[in-house]
């Protein structure tokens, strides 16, 4: 009985004992500022058109979500998957950012969405044309990492903005 008693009272300091030190980095902090947070996604979506170019499947497979979707231009709902392959397939010759005054930013907590105006040189067997496209993206901060979780394009036609 005196064994089963300083059992017992050890018990606790046991399971003390056995907690472990995640050396997994920690989530970081929330951006400071609308700013801050408005650079950290345009920087994101600038790696996104380079990884289009470059067909950079590895990018897509980390800044997705598992539950990621997409509406391409042409209306078809893509899961991260076909996505993927459609992003590293593609006839891309460059993509760029146009338009920055018509640019809609929003972000609170663990959600945040960029849309913006790309223009896609692309490669076809009549030779090399544009695309212009309004694309929205949505992210959500999973497990201490942004992921997008779903987007959408919509071809645009090509007509000068003004002021």
């Amino acid at each position: 009985m005196k064994n089963l008693t300083y059992l017992l009272c050890l018990l606790p300091f046991v399971g003390a004992c056995q907690k472990k030190n995640d050396a997994s980095p920690q989530a970081p902090a929330a951006f400071a500022s609308v700013a801050e947070a408005r650079a950290f996604f345009d920087d994101l979506d600038i790696q996104h058109m380079r990884a289009m170019v470059g067909r950079d499947s590895a990018f897509f497979a980390k800044h997705f979500a598992d539950s990621y979707r997409n509406c391409t231009p042409y209306g078809d709902l893509n899961n991260k998957a076909a996505e993927i392959q459609t992003l590293i397939h593609g006839p891309w010759v460059t993509v760029e950012r146009m338009a920055p005054q018509l640019e809609v930013f929003a972000y609170a907590g663990d959600l945040a969405s960029l849309t913006g105006t790309k223009r896609i040189k692309i490669r076809t067997p009549a030779g090399e044309s544009f695309l212009y496209v309004r694309r929205t993206m949505v992210f959500q901060k999973i497990n201490g990492q942004w992921q997008s979780i779903s987007g959408q394009g919509t071809l645009v036609q090509t007509r000068y903005v003004g002021q």
